[in-house]
């Protein structure tokens, strides 16, 4: 898949054995869009990660942030509404659509 460079898309990806699937590691601050079969992990805490799924494009990905909100000028992954951005836009551009995502969130501990 070829990206624009982008600081927040996670990078590090492996062969997980246990699923026996590719995987990418989400850090935080960081998401992570696919079409392909495979592991998006991440280890939570306080912090809080999205996953979106489009049923119909089989298109998917997660973003982990630790706040709601920076000021307008922080344009980063670290915050909810920028998170929350980025992660839809990329996988409006591999084809999902908005109306077919569903969402899970997680963590907030």
């Amino acid at each position: 898949m070829q990206h624009d460079y982008d600081e927040n898309l996670a990078t590090n990806r492996y062969f997980d054995r246990k699923f026996g699937l590719e995987a990418a590691k989400i850090l935080p601050g960081e998401y992570f869009v696919s079409r392909d079969e495979m592991a998006i992990v991440t280890v939570l805490g306080s912090c809080i990660a999205a996953c979106l799924w489009d049923r119909f494009m089989r298109i998917g990905g997660m973003n982990h942030f630790m706040l709601p909100d920076g000021d307008s000028s922080d344009v980063s992954g670290r915050y909810g509404s920028y998170a929350m951005e980025l992660l839809i836009n990329e996988m409006l551009k591999l084809g999902a659509r908005r109306e077919s995502m569903q969402a899970k969130i997680f963590g907030g501990a």
